[in-house]
């Protein structure tokens, strides 16, 4: 498995590019309502991880390939998984991406290894695993917020917001959580970079109250995703 970590993370991040950065709310309503939206999607995510494997596409190609039709599959099962009556967004969405890096895993496993590099430049595997870290905490951790919050809001009787928009409180929370996890991963303590999350924790507690409640749930999903990557991360090395 060590073999295959530069590969896997490589396509973990085309994935999480092309899933969350560059699929905006119209492209999630298409993709569940037809098969038109799921190509184009399913593309974007291809294309991304084309993307960053640039520099060696002439043999990584079948492998880039593979991927996109994995994710293709993945999606057609959990666009499906979504409609059954007892299913929540936020299962949904944890098995979609389990699913989606579980294949990416056997792929790059079964795969020959490949060097780690982002576009047309060689890195080392330790900027490598920051850089997916840095996007997992941004960008997954969004949609991971969102869903809870909206879960939340269902069970208390609220009316839950259908989609997310790339709002102002979503950009400062992606930079909250990048923040966070890489005044972790570069300051003498892991524990300074939970100071992020102080002026989200100062509104939790002195904030309007009707937002008192998700802005906890923001600065505590964001924290302990934030950890876990970290150690993830510190383990791998």
């Amino acid at each position: 498995m060590r073999d295959a970590m530069p590969l896997f993370l490589m396509l973990y991040l085309g994935h999480v590019l092309g899933d969350f950065a560059l699929q905006p709310g119209r492209l999630v309503l298409a993709k569940r309502n037809g098969p038109g939206g799921m190509l184009v999607h399913t593309a974007i995510v291809t294309a991304a991880t084309a993307l960053v494997l640039a520099a060696d596409l002439s043999t990584a190609w079948p492998t880039v390939l593979l991927a996109g039709l994995a994710h293709l599959g993945v999606e057609e099962l959990t666009v499906r998984a979504r409609e059954t009556p007892r299913a929540s967004g936020l299962s949904v969405f944890l098995l979609d991406q389990g699913l989606h890096a579980v294949s990416l895993a056997l792929i790059a496993m079964t795969a020959s290894p490949a060097r780690a590099v982002i576009g047309w430049a060689p890195v080392s595997i330790e900027v490598l695993e920051a850089v997916c870290g840095l996007v997992t905490v941004a960008l997954f951790g969004s949609i991971l917020v969102f869903e809870i919050d909206r879960d939340r809001a269902a069970r208390s009787g609220g009316s839950p917001q259908p989609i997310l928009g790339l709002d102002v409180p979503r950009i400062y929370g992606m930079a909250e959580r990048a923040a966070a996890l890489g005044g972790a991963l570069i300051l003498p303590s892991p524990l300074l970079g939970a100071l992020a999350f102080l002026p989200r924790l100062g509104l939790a507690t002195l904030g309007p109250r009707d937002r008192r409640a998700s802005h906890r749930t923001t600065a505590l999903v964001g924290l302990g995703l934030c950890a876990l990557v970290w150690v993830l991360i510190t383990i791998s090395s």
